[in-house]
């Protein structure tokens, strides 16, 4: 059955971060006195950012929307990991926002010169004691996406005290392109993370940010990324804390495990050789971008149709060994094993992650693939084959669905998919974690209106709406949704400031401590964020207790998700 494009990635939305995109200059009025303040002189040259109006406690907006980290990745630099930016001399305007990175099909849009930075910041003229910092990595299923706020304004974060930034990374086969081998390893768009967050640790300060205060945070595939980001020397000191929204290197999603077949195939597709790895690539490079992105996505949709749960086709990859790696192993061994930064975290997800209702339109395309072959439901990082297979996938069918089949499920499915795709690596993980570090568990749960959603065939909360809850998305709400997101945005910042989420009693947290996860209980701590903010133990406890069997009587490791 063909199934075009657009519908497979509807079904990766699952995965994404949703933004809009406004390239106009934001009006605003300014004391003269104020505007020589940007202008400011970092590392690689002097910048002129502008005035972007006020907070709604009118703290005056300073923008600096496309500071260039890295040389345009163009001609030969394709593919290639990001070379920091040269110095320039005289003054850049930054006021403007740049394209986003190659992404789209029909039509292609953005630029492969992408590798810009956007700084927002309240604190200029710089005060005495510098502000602490959040940057923010979009989601997007590696496939699109763009740190252009639009509607997401990030005023609500500002008026808190907090200096934003965020980056373009490449994305599709310009950012995760991999060989298997040392000749293009992959991962080029994690590494364009790492030179954007080691410019903002040497710059922030001019910015009127501390270096030494710095919270990476980010969604679905950012949050992914963070994950990776944790796991690697390469990050040492470049951050002092992490919040992961939906998503984390332990999700199935979040490794691609034929890279290099997939390489291969567009290859063909464009008449390139493939007589070695070194032509390979020397020909895709002299391949038009917008030629190149469009054979890219329609491989990547011929690679997602065999199994829309098997992860995606074209993200990020285990590199061989080399100097500049990013991902050298598993991510559950390096997990178990202690090899991440021992830095506070936080880390979550909705309520129901697969309430989107894209994805129940487009999954049910293999639902009777499901009903027929169960084994398409077991998890690829199990590691089984064969009839082995068969078992596990009727066991997964009779606990998710004892009474209906897959296809006539509703409520079931939805289950099954934010389980499998969330929840089991999202809770793992804070397992994992706790050994080492304090983490703070959340769940979102609190279905309100302000991502937009106004009728509901299924009770829950899907991916990415929580994000309406820490950036403002322009949709008018109750005053509990409102009462909700000051709660949200509270938390969230008093982390970037201590480390903890509701260091002092506050009446607007409900008085509430969020206890961490510390490894010192085997019980597992999660904050329900709703209409109320309350901790429930061994939260999903029956699903969560069903899987961890199946994977210690079943599961052949080690295990490279979960």
């Amino acid at each position: 059955m063909a199934i075009s494009y657009w519908a497979l990635t509807v079904l990766v939305s699952v995965y994404l971060s949703t933004s809009s995109v406004n390239c106009s200059p934001v009006a605003g009025s300014l004391d003269e006195s104020l505007r020589n303040d940007l202008t400011i002189s970092t590392s690689t040259g002097i910048v002129r950012g502008g005035h972007g109006g006020q907070t709604p406690k009118k703290r005056n907006i300073f923008r600096f929307r496309s500071i260039p980290y890295a040389e345009p990745p163009l001609g030969n630099l394709r593919f290639e990991p990001p070379v920091p930016k040269a110095a320039w001399s005289g003054v850049l305007d930054v006021r403007y926002t740049k394209p986003v990175c190659t992404q789209g099909s029909n039509p292609v849009i953005g630029s492969e010169d992408c590798l810009y930075l956007k700084i927002y910041t309240t604190n200029l003229p710089k005060e005495k004691k510098n502000l602490p910092v959040m940057v923010w990595i979009y989601g997007g299923a590696y496939q699109k996406g763009s740190p252009v706020f639009g509607d997401h304004s990030p005023d609500l974060l500002l008026d808190e005290g907090i200096i934003l930034v965020s980056f373009h990374y490449r994305l599709g086969i310009f950012g995760f392109l991999s060989t298997g081998d040392l000749v293009s390893p992959g991962n080029a768009g994690l590494k364009d993370q790492v030179l954007a967050l080691k410019w903002i640790k040497k710059n922030i300060a001019e910015f009127g940010g501390d270096p030494n205060k710095i919270t990476i945070f980010g969604q679905s595939a950012g949050a992914a990324s963070i994950a990776y980001l944790l796991q690697t020397n390469i990050t040492q000191g470049l951050f002092n804390a992490a919040i992961m929204h939906s998503g984390h290197s332990l999700s199935q999603w979040a490794l691609t495990r034929n890279a290099p077949t997939l390489t291969k195939n567009i290859a063909k597709v464009l008449k390139t050789s493939t007589s070695s790895s070194e032509k390979m690539i020397e020909g895709l490079k002299k391949i038009n971008s917008t030629i190149l992105q469009q054979e890219a996505t329609a491989k990547f949709s011929d690679s997602l149709r065999d199994n829309p749960l098997g992860g995606l086709p074209l993200g990020p990859v285990i590199e061989p060994e080399h100097q500049g790696a990013i991902i050298t192993g598993n991510s559950y061994e390096k997990l178990k094993k202690g090899q991440f930064h021992h830095i506070p975290i936080i880390i979550g997800h909705t309520s129901r992650e697969a309430l989107l209702e894209s994805l129940s339109g487009i999954i049910r395309l293999w639902l009777f693939t499901f009903d027929i072959q169960p084994s398409k439901l077991v998890p690829a990082s199990m590691n089984t084959k064969g009839q082995t297979n068969n078992q596990i996938g009727r066991s997964i069918k009779k606990h998710y669905f004892p009474t209906t089949s897959v296809a006539r499920s509703n409520g079931e499915l939805m289950d099954f998919i934010s389980d499998d795709q969330w929840q089991r690596p999202i809770q793992e993980s804070v397992r994992l974690y706790s050994a080492r570090t304090p983490v703070f568990y959340y769940q979102f749960s609190h279905i309100g209106s302000l991502y937009g959603i106004t009728e509901r065939k299924i009770q829950g909360v899907g991916h990415t709406e929580d994000l309406a809850y820490i950036f403002d998305f322009g949709h008018s709400g109750s005053s509990d949704d409102l009462l909700v997101r000051s709660r949200m945005v509270k938390m969230w910042t008093n982390f970037a400031k201590t480390g903890n989420p509701t260091p002092v009693v506050d009446p607007l947290l409900q008085n509430i401590s969020w206890t961490a996860n510390n490894g010192q209980n085997s019980d597992v701590n999660r904050l329900e964020i709703s209409n109320n903010l309350t901790c429930t133990f061994n939260p999903n406890a029956k699903n969560i207790k069903f899987w961890r069997d199946l994977f210690a009587k079943n599961g052949i490791s080690p295990f490279s998700t979960y």
